[in-house]
Order: C-alpha cells, then sequence, then structure tokens
C-alpha cells in the first residue's frame, strides 16, 4: 500500500485588500468566519484551524476545501494569526500554514479607506458608540 501524504494547505479569502494588508486574509467584524476564509488541501482527512490560537470547527467539503464555521470575527481576532494543519489516516506527515487576518470594518472609518468596492458592497456600517 502506497502511502500519499496531504498536499501543502493553502489558505485563502473570498476578498483581499492587498494595500492595506498585502497577503491578508480578509473577513469583516461580526460575521461569520466560514463565510471569507478557506484552508485547501488534497488526501487530508484531519484538519485543525486556529484563529489568535483559538481552535475553529472546520467543515469539510469533498473538494479539499475546509472552512471554520461557527467563528464570528471580531475585533479581537483584527491582524490575529489563522492557521490550517492538515493531516491524514494513511501518513503521519502534518503540513501547517498560518496567514494573518484583517478584520474589516473595525472601526467604521477602516472600511471607508478600502479601494475593494466588493467588500465596501458587501459590508454594512454600524454607528460608534
Amino acid at each position: 500500500m502506497v502511502l500519499v501524504p496531504p498536499s501543502e494547505p493553502v489558505l485563502s479569502s473570498t476578498y483581499t485588500i492587498d494595500r492595506e494588508c498585502p497577503g491578508c486574509l480578509v473577513a469583516v467584524r461580526g460575521e461569520q468566519l466560514e463565510s471569507y476564509v478557506k484552508c485547501q488541501s488534497f488526501y487530508a482527512t484531519r484538519v485543525n484551524i486556529t484563529v489568535g490560537g483559538k481552535n475553529a470547527r472546520a467543515h469539510t467539503f469533498p473538494t479539499g476545501g475546509f472552512r471554520p464555521t461557527l467563528y464570528t470575527a471580531t475585533d479581537e481576532d483584527h491582524m490575529a494569526a489563522v492557521t490550517c494543519s492538515v493531516g491524514n489516516d494513511d501518513d503521519e506527515t502534518v503540513l501547517t500554514t498560518t496567514k494573518t487576518l484583517y478584520v474589516a470594518g473595525r472601526p467604521n472609518y477602516d472600511i471607508l479607506c478600502f479601494l475593494s468596492l466588493s467588500i465596501y458592497k458587501y459590508y454594512q456600517p454600524t454607528a460608534k458608540n
């Protein structure tokens, strides 16, 4: 039997804001992270996703993708490390990748600085307390 290790995990997000945070993952404050962030790895049967050291439950898709579920982006998560570690039952190899999470909409004026119209139109600003 040939053991096939998982492929190198790749973290990506739906939106990018390269001018404000090159290479960062992007999420919107107060919204579920699974709408914005995914980890891709083939042949992985085990995955662990953390945000700032806190575990985020991972949902597995048949296409080799994983999304953090039941995790809401907060101000505390702004510029936190998101880590995706993958492995499988046939091989002891564990591969890990990490990227920084930029939480859009913290505070309100951040969103006005974005050049990405898609993130601006998606985000609904909230009043400052």
